[in-house]
């Protein structure tokens, strides 16, 4: 008798479990093109080089020094002789996106060097090249979960239809693990760094156009990592209230208050328009204990795990400015 393997991604969404506030938010981003197959530990896949696997190791061990995400990326369109590595950096102001920098190497043997002395040091000693593109990365690692690789390879094929067929400027990537197994088809769009899940075609060119039905993104929206993850939920109020024009608008925010289990958070949020107008806003985000379930985390889990969901209460504008938007 044969039985029906388990899909996390599929339970969950059948749960109808609010995905918003799961978006990572680092500091940095480092994306490096390695070829797969990536075994369930990336860095432990054979096109990986010791040097690249020891700096992987040695920042993540500091991860609160360091404040980096890792991430391998691949396409078909990858050059001969040429490994590209994307690095996005958080800006201590409210900004649309990450700052980028993209560099062309001739080995992945390259990369650890110039990453160290980026993290170490702050400085690099190789120019970057001018990409305007946007990039979007699609988990496909199977080996680390099969909804990433059931329902993230058929996503990233479409994706790369849709682009060519639109002529997009927009490369599409697969990526090594994002985190969010159960929300599987899962990507980030680069470099305004938003998480989303559940994803399909449809969603996809909605995002990559910003065109249709801005509502629909209602329950395939995790967040942006410019935000902690509490400030998250108040920018999915705002969001939808703006429609597609919120995504040209720069955005920061921060959590001023939180209790020790952080079921209580007093969180601050800030929005600067194109125009030159300024707002800040504050609501408190807290647990929701009517609304908890319990879920597998992935489709290998033994176990279900808790699951938390919250809500906004108090949003409230406290600050209205005008300033000189091109200063």
């Amino acid at each position: 008798m044969t039985t029906n393997p388990f899909f996390c991604a599929e339970s969950s969404r059948e749960s109808g479990v609010d995905i918003v506030g799961t978006a990572s938010d680092h500091e940095i981003y480092i994306a490096i093109e390695c070829p797969p197959p990536w075994e369930a530990d990336e860095i432990e896949s054979r096109s990986v080089p010791d040097n690249l696997r020891e700096l992987i190791e040695e920042v993540d061990e500091e991860y609160d020094r360091f404040l980096t995400r890792f991430l391998f990326i691949y396409s078909e369109l990858k050059q001969e002789n040429c490994t590209r590595l994307l690095i996005f950096q958080k800006q201590s102001e409210p900004a649309i996106a990450f700052k980028k920098l993209e560099f062309e190497l001739a080995s992945i043997e390259e990369v650890a060097p110039l990453v160290k002395n980026y993290l170490m040091n702050g400085s690099i000693d190789k120019t970057s090249i001018e990409n305007s593109s946007k990039d979007v990365l699609i988990c496909t690692h199977g080996s680390r979960d099969r909804c990433c690789s059931r329902f993230g390879n058929p996503l990233y094929r479409q994706a790369v239809k849709i682009v060519n067929d639109r002529s997009l400027d927009v490369r599409i990537w697969q990526a090594s693990h994002i985190g969010g197994h159960r929300m599987a088809p899962t990507a980030i769009t680069f470099p305004d760094v938003r998480y989303y899940g559940y994803l399909d075609a449809d969603s996809l060119t909605s995002i990559l156009t910003r065109t249709g039905d801005f509502q629909s993104l209602q329950n395939l929206y995790r967040g942006c990592g410019i935000l902690p993850w509490a400030v998250q939920f108040v920018e999915r109020e705002l969001m939808f209230q703006a429609g597609w024009k919120w995504f040209d608008w720069a955005i920061d925010g921060r959590v001023l208050e939180h209790n020790d289990d952080e079921s209580f958070n007093q969180v601050e949020l800030i929005v600067e328009t194109p125009e030159g107008a300024r707002q800040t806003y504050t609501a408190t985000v807290v647990l929701d204990d009517s609304k908890i379930i319990y879920l597998k985390g992935s489709c290998s889990s033994e176990s279900a795990s808790r699951v938390e969901q919250y809500i906004v209460r108090n949003l409230t504008l406290v600050e209205s400015i005008r300033f000189n938007a091109s200063a």
